[in-house]
C-alpha cells in the first residue's frame, strides 16, 4: 500500500469518526429539542383550551367555538374536536397538510415523541352536559422534517469537505513525495554501476537530508572505487617491476656467476685430464661465486616473502627487519618494543604486521628526516602497532600521492582493523594500527 493511499485512509477514518461523533451529538440535541418543543407547546395549548372549556362550561346554551383552524401555526400539536359519537368536528390540521418527509428510521432515531408522552384529552360540556371530547396529540412531523433538512445539508457539507480534503491531501502528498521517484532512479543508476549519479537539491527538508547523505555516500564510494582501481594498477606495475628486477638480477648476476663457475670448472677439469693439480685459484673462485649466488638467492627470496617469518616467527622477523634498517640508516636511532611474544597470530596477521612496519620504516627513511624512530607492538585485547618518528611531520588531511599508505590501509582493513595517522605539524608522525586478534588466539 502506497504512502499516499495510506494517508488518505487515515484521513478518511478520522473524518468518519468526526462525522459519526457529530451525528450522534446532532441526534441527541435534536431529540432533546423536539421533546422540549412539544412539551412546551402542549402545555401552552392545554392552558388555552382549558380556559376555553371552563368558559363554555359556565355559559349554558352556548356551544364553545374553538376555531381550531386558526391554530394551524401550532406545528407540534394535532388538536381535534370529536362529538360524543367519535365523529371529527374540527381540527387544526387542514386537508393537505404536509406529511413527514424524513425517513422513518430517522424519525425513530431522533425519538421525537417521548415514550411517556400520550394524548391529552379534555371533555367538552355545556351546562353540565357533555357534548364531545377535545384531543391534543403530539405531532413532531414539522420539527423532524426541519431536522432532516438540516441533517441532509450537513451531510452534504461533510461529504464535500471529505472529498475536497482527500483530494487536497492526495495531491499535496503526491507533490511532496515526487522526489522519491528521483531517489529511486538514482538507486537504479547506482545498481547499474553509474557512480557519477547525483541527486539534485530537494525541496522537502527530510528528503533534502536524504539526498545530501546519498550524494556524500556516492562521493565516498566513487573515491574508494577510483582509489582501488589505482591501487590495482599500481599493484600490477609493482609486480611487473619486481619481475623485471628479478629477471635482470637472474640474467646479470646469476648469468655472470654461472659463466665464471663454468670457466673455473673447465680449468679444473682440463688440469685433471692433464694429470696436473687443480689450480687453487679456480677452486677458490668457485667457492666465492657459489657463496655469492646463495646470498643473491636468499635476498630474492626475502623480497618475495620474509623467510624468517616462517622459520623464526614474527618477533625475530621484526628484529631482523629493524636490524637491517639500522644498518642502512646508521644516523637514525631505531628501537623496537614488543610487550609479549607474538606467536600464534596466523600467516595473515604476521605478514600484515611485518609489511606495515616495513613500509612505515621505508617512509621514514625517504621523507621524515628523523633522528629517532620507535616501533611498538602490543598484544592485549587487540594487536596494536605504532611507528613514531621525530621528523618533519606531514599534513594528515591531504591525500598522499604514493600508494604505500593506501596499500597498508587495504591490508589492515582486510583483517577488520583500522589505520590512523597523527602528526603534530613539524614534530614527527605517528602511524597507529589496530587489528583484532584471530579467533583461535582469543580462545587460547
Amino acid at each position: 500500500m502506497s504512502l499516499k493511499l495510506r494517508l488518505n485512509l487515515v484521513i478518511t477514518g478520522v473524518l468518519a469518526i468526526l462525522f459519526l461523533a457529530g451525528s450522534a451529538f446532532l441526534v441527541r440535541a435534536a431529540r432533546t429539542d423536539v421533546r422540549a418543543e412539544i412539551e412546551s407547546t402542549a402545555n401552552l395549548a392545554t392552558h388555552f383550551l382549558d380556559a376555553e372549556l371552563r368558559r363554555a362550561a359556565f355559559t349554558p346554551g352556548s356551544p364553545p367555538q374553538f376555531n381550531l383552524a386558526s391554530l394551524g401555526e401550532v406545528r407540534h400539536l394535532s388538536i381535534e374536536l370529536y362529538d360524543t359519537d367519535g365523529r371529527l368536528l374540527e381540527s387544526n390540521r387542514p386537508a393537505g397538510a404536509p406529511v413527514a418527509s424524513a425517513p422513518r428510521w430517522f424519525a425513530t432515531l431522533v425519538g421525537a415523541v417521548s415514550t411517556d408522552a400520550g394524548d391529552i384529552r379534555r371533555a367538552v360540556s355545556v351546562g353540565g352536559t357533555e357534548i364531545g371530547e377535545l384531543v391534543v396529540r403530539p405531532d413532531p412531523t414539522f420539527e423532524v422534517n426541519e431536522i432532516w433538512k438540516d441533517a441532509t445539508s450537513l451531510m452534504q457539507l461533510a461529504i464535500s469537505i471529505f472529498l475536497v480534503t482527500n483530494a487536497l491531501i492526495y495531491g499535496l502528498v503526491g507533490r511532496a513525495l515526487a522526489p522519491v521517484d528521483k531517489i529511486l532512479g538514482a538507486l537504479k543508476e547506482l545498481e547499474k554501476g553509474n557512480l557519477a549519479t547525483r541527486l539534485p537539491p530537494l525541496a522537502l527538508p527530510e528528503l533534502s537530508r536524504i539526498g545530501a547523505a546519498f550524494n556524500r555516500m556516492m562521493d565516498t564510494l566513487q573515491a574508494s572505487v577510483t582509489q582501488n582501481r589505482q591501487l590495482a594498477q599500481q599493484l600490477i606495475r609493482v609486480q611487473e617491476e619486481e619481475r623485471r628486477s628479478l629477471s635482470r638480477e637472474l640474467h646479470d648476476e646469476l648469468g655472470q656467476c654461472l659463466t665464471a663457475i663454468h670457466a673455473d670448472g673447465v680449468a679444473i677439469l682440463n688440469a685433471s685430464k692433464a694429470g696436473q693439480a687443480a689450480p687453487p685459484e679456480s677452486a677458490t673462485a668457485v667457492v666465492e661465486v657459489t657463496r655469492h649466488i646463495m646470498e643473491l638467492v636468499r635476498g630474492m627470496l626475502q623480497r618475495l616473502h620474509p623467510e624468517t617469518l616462517d622459520s623464526l616467527g614474527l618477533d625475530e622477523a621484526l628484529h631482523e627487519l629493524v636490524k637491517a634498517w639500522r644498518q642502512r640508516n646508521p644516523a637514525v636511532t631505531c628501537d623496537l618494543h614488543i610487550n609479549v611474544p607474538l606467536n600464534g597470530l596466523g600467516d595473515a596477521h604476521n605478514i600484515t604486521v611485518y609489511r606495515v612496519v616495513q613500509e612505515a620504516l621505508t617512509n621514514v627513511s625517504r621523507h621524515a628526516h628523523a633522528r629517532r624512530v620507535e616501533v611498538r607492538v602490543c598484544r592485549a585485547g587487540t594487536l596494536t602497532v605504532e611507528v613514531e618518528d621525530d621528523g618533519t611531520g606531514m599534513d594528515t588531511e591531504t591525500p598522499t600521492r604514493g600508494f604505500g599508505l593506501p596499500g597498508m590501509r587495504e591490508r589492515v582493513e582486510a583483517l577488520g582493523g583500522s589505520l590512523h595517522l597523527f602528526s603534530g605539524g613539524s614534530h614527527g608522525v605517528t602511524l597507529a594500527v589496530e587489528l583484532p586478534l584471530p579467533d583461535t588466539t582469543r580462545q587460547v
